[in-house]
């Protein structure tokens, strides 16, 4: 399943963290850079702007947190 996460702080980044290891397909967004980028290199997929987040979670069914 993909799902969405906007808001990437300790409670968002660790939800996708565990998603992610169980082999769920995370969109992430966060306003820090830095943060999307630590979470794509575990394995997330990260997107820079709210329209690239939506563009990106087109797979059905969809959850956004």
């Amino acid at each position: 399943m993909q799902m969405g996460m906007v808001g990437l702080g300790r409670m968002g980044a660790n939800m996708v963290r565990r998603l992610t290891r169980k082999g769920h397909e995370c969109v992430v967004y966060d306003v820090n850079p830095q943060d999307r980028k630590d979470l794509a290199k575990e394995g997330a997929v990260a997107s820079t702007t709210l329209d690239d987040f939506v563009t990106k979670t087109q797979k059905a069914p969809r959850r956004v947190s």
